[in-house]
């Protein structure tokens, strides 16, 4: 089965459950404490709550999420293993107040082993059992819906079912929200399938979790407490690039030989062709022991998943209106833009590289999801226009680099932190060149600087005390008004007289139109 194949069988199995099909929601958030979506249970947020009455007691979704800053921030370890991602599709199945523990249980179960085909003696699953000081108790009930299963099947439950505690099985969105114990399904990708479950939860990918169920039963308050919910309801979440991977990588589990990875999968088949065809170098998937200490093929095919999963990050944000910026969830795209591009420089890629690689993105993402066919030619100015200012920033900051090195054998961690806040310089690239020079890097002065950023990252976006309606300048003029989705007008105080202009702008981009003399064009951000 290919991705497009398992997103439709997945959709399909819940329909026959009675499961109404909804769109993806924007990965724009609608919480104030998220950047960006980062689970499919976030536009239903309100209906756990009671907040809003739901228009249908089960649904079933992709959700396309990013997880790249805040509680879940995947951004640093994507490139060096086999199966994390900052953008993911996020297949999901809903209750709200409906069924529960043992249907969901049951259904996952059925739709893994009889409609897919996955190998039941290789899986296991997880149940919460709390460390002390840990909330609610001891899921007695996922425990014993799970002994009944494998017992079934003829398997040792005390083997095939492991207890968690909250770090591995207390589900949060974040720091606030509703929240509760869940039950997660790993799969042993080890060639001869007979670990016992020992490789579980230990951040192998010779095993890894492939679903997670959600049993949202509380709402974490600002206080740290843990209140009720008015009913129980049911969240699930399993990442189509890991079914897709592993899929691929076994060819519909035939064979278990090679390592599973979810860049195996026809979701990156042509984005890598794409690179290829760029640099002249092939992708082989191989994967480092040591993230700082890299063989130039293990170095390659490090930067071949870089670029392919940021390229679609990037892709789907833009297409979502979310644009890279200076603050908040923009910084954090503008971020993982320039991590891409400095990786692509590595492997000696030309200016524009990253921009060309969105078609890869458009066409083979868009029959599914359409905003990304129909927004395109706004990702590819936007990220022509990102690559063109990066490229002035970079040679000031390999300049800034030169000077480092010429007076000393090591970089601080607020050399490194400038380097990588201000030129974007992604820390494990930093340390790359560093081992190049035979240099070293305060790693630890650098977290406590990014410690401070992420800081700055978590509070909500804030209008700046200059920028009032026909205020002082923002920038050279004074946004004044908001008007309408696709228009606002603002007063330019280069001139004596306020004149008015009127602001065309798609999903963040905008170009301005002076009345009168002269025309200017300039990039806006909404306030």
């Amino acid at each position: 089965m290919n991705s497009s194949e398992i997103r439709k069988s997945f959709l399909d199995f819940f329909e026959g459950k009675a499961h109404s099909i909804v769109p993806s929601a924007s990965l724009m958030p609608t919480s104030p404490n998220l950047l960006c979506t980062n689970a499919g249970m976030n536009q239903f947020v309100p209906y756990f709550l009671g907040d809003m009455k739901s228009p249908f007691k089960r649904a079933a979704d992709t959700q396309k999420c990013i997880r790249a800053g805040g509680k879940h921030n995947d951004l640093e370890d994507v490139g060096f293993d086999t199966y994390h991602h900052t953008f993911f599709e996020m297949l999901g199945n809903w209750s709200f107040g409906d069924y529960f523990k043992k249907e969901a249980i049951h259904w996952a179960w059925e739709l893994l082993t009889k409609v897919w085909g996955f190998p039941k003696e290789r899986l296991y699953a997880t149940v919460y059992e709390p460390k002390a000081g840990e909330p609610a108790e001891f899921d007695a009930e996922a425990y014993a819906i799970w002994e009944e299963i494998f017992v079934s099947e003829k398997m040792d439950p005390k083997i095939h079912i492991k207890k968690c505690g909250k770090k591995d099985n207390f589900w949060m969105m974040g720091e606030t929200g509703p929240c509760g114990p869940c039950s997660e399904l790993h799969v042993d990708l080890t060639p001869e399938g007979k670990t016992q479950g020992s490789l579980v939860n230990s951040d192998s990918p010779l095993c890894i979790e492939i679903w997670n169920l959600v049993f949202m039963q509380f709402n974490a308050e600002a206080d740290g407490t843990f209140s009720p919910l008015k009913n129980k309801n049911i969240d699930t979440g399993m990442g189509l690039e890991r079914v897709a991977g592993i899929m691929a990588t076994t060819n519909n589990f035939a064979d278990f030989s090679q390592t599973s990875s979810n860049y195996n999968s026809d979701l990156f088949t042509d984005i890598f062709a794409k690179i290829s065809d760029m640099s002249g170098k092939t992708y082989k998937g191989t994967i480092p022991a040591d993230r700082n200490d890299m063989s130039a093929e293990e170095l390659t095919d490090c930067i071949f998943r870089v670029l392919a999963d940021h390229i679609r990050t990037l892709s789907f944000s833009i297409a979502d209106g979310i644009m890279p910026g200076s603050d908040g969830r923009n910084y954090v795209l503008r971020r993982i833009l320039r991590r891409a591009v400095m990786y692509g420089k590595r492997l000696g890629l030309k200016h524009g590289f990253f921009t060309r690689l969105a078609d890869s993105v458009v066409g083979k993402m868009s029959p599914f999801f359409p905003e990304l066919k129909e927004q395109r030619e706004v990702i590819l100015k936007v990220l022509e226009n990102e690559e063109k200012s990066f490229d002035r920033t970079l040679d000031t900051g390999l300049q800034l680099l030169d000077k480092i090195t010429e007076n000393s054998d090591s970089i601080s961690g607020e050399q490194a932190f400038i380097l990588y806040d201000t030129y974007g310089f992604p820390i494990d690239l930093t340390e790359l060149i560093a081992r190049e020079r035979k240099m070293t890097v305060d790693t630890k002065g650098f977290e406590a600087e990014m410690e401070k950023q992420r800081a700055r990252a978590r509070r909500p976006k804030e209008r700046s005390n200059h920028c009032r309606r026909f205020g002082g300048r923002c920038g050279s003029h004074a946004v004044c008004r908001l008007r309408k989705r696709k228009s606002l007008e603002f007063h330019d105080t280069n001139f004596g007289a306020r004149r008015r202009r009127r602001l065309r702008f798609y999903s963040g981009e905008a170009n301005s139109v002076l009345r009168g003399k002269r025309r200017t064009s300039r990039r806006y951000r909404k306030h």
